[in-house]
């Protein structure tokens, strides 16, 4: 049981619209490996306990949300980023990286399988790889339940907001800056990943529910996805490694 790693990468790579996307660093393949897989490990951000994680699984590919190439990072080969290429290679593991590809996804991205459980209607495109619809009107209360149920966590909240809540928007990962964009289109709740500093008082002043329900929390549903969707269509096993991470 196992499939061609290049035919699984190009698949991928058109399947995610990679090439739509000016994105932060290299998306699709970042680390070559074995030319055939049996075993992918998907989990949201590298690091090399994830790496050694796959190693010892007798993985094959990993594939994150977060790669290990950045444009804005060092390229110089020392310490932790290292250790990082050197366990890849040692274990002769392919490293596929899809960043904004799997937050925009309109299918298995992150945005539109937290649009589907949070059963948004009437979708339309919002905060730049997000999406803001209705949803059944209902109480503070029991959106927050509803977050804390579809991203297994407990968000930092500002409770500002209307009373009963009917427009959201959801944006995963840190995209505190659209508040304002939040705002001005007059949502009742905006749940993104991150705060900031300024984010209390704008969501005060703009009578907005804004939900940070944690970078890491809010990009777990996309690679989850994937691999379900990797599952179905190549002759591979498939695992996700959960690493806990309370940003």
């Amino acid at each position: 049981m196992s499939s061609s790693r290049d035919e699984i990468i190009r698949h991928l790579n058109d399947y995610l619209r990679i090439n739509d996307f000016n994105d932060y660093g290299p998306q699709g393949l970042q680390v070559e490996g074995k030319e055939t897989v049996a075993k992918i490990i998907t989990s949201v951000s590298a690091s090399v306990q994830l790496f050694e994680e796959a190693a010892g699984r007798g993985a094959d590919m990993v594939i994150a949300h977060h790669g290990i190439l950045w444009d804005k990072e060092s390229h110089v080969i020392k310490g932790g980023f290292k250790k990082r290429i050197e366990t890849l290679l040692l274990n002769e593991i392919t490293l596929l990286a899809y960043h904004l590809p799997l937050d925009k996804h309109a299918e298995i991205g992150n945005n539109a399988q937290a649009a589907k459980a949070f059963k948004m209607s009437n979708l339309r495109e919002f905060a730049e790889v997000g999406l803001m619809g209705e949803i059944q009107p209902c109480s503070y209360d029991d959106l927050l339940k509803r977050v804390q149920d579809v991203y297994h966590t407990d968000p930092l909240v500002f409770a500002y907001g209307p009373e009963r809540i009917h427009r959201i928007g959801v944006c995963s990962g840190g995209a505190e800056r659209h508040i304002q964009e939040a705002i001005d289109e007059g949502l009742d709740a905006f749940i993104t990943g991150e705060f900031a500093e300024p984010t209390m008082h704008l969501a005060k002043e703009g009578q907005i529910h804004f939900i940070g329900a944690g970078h890491y929390a809010t990009e777990r549903l996309g690679v989850l996805a994937l691999g379900e969707y990797l599952s179905g269509r190549f002759d591979v096993q498939v695992e996700f490694v959960d690493i806990y991470n309370p940003v």
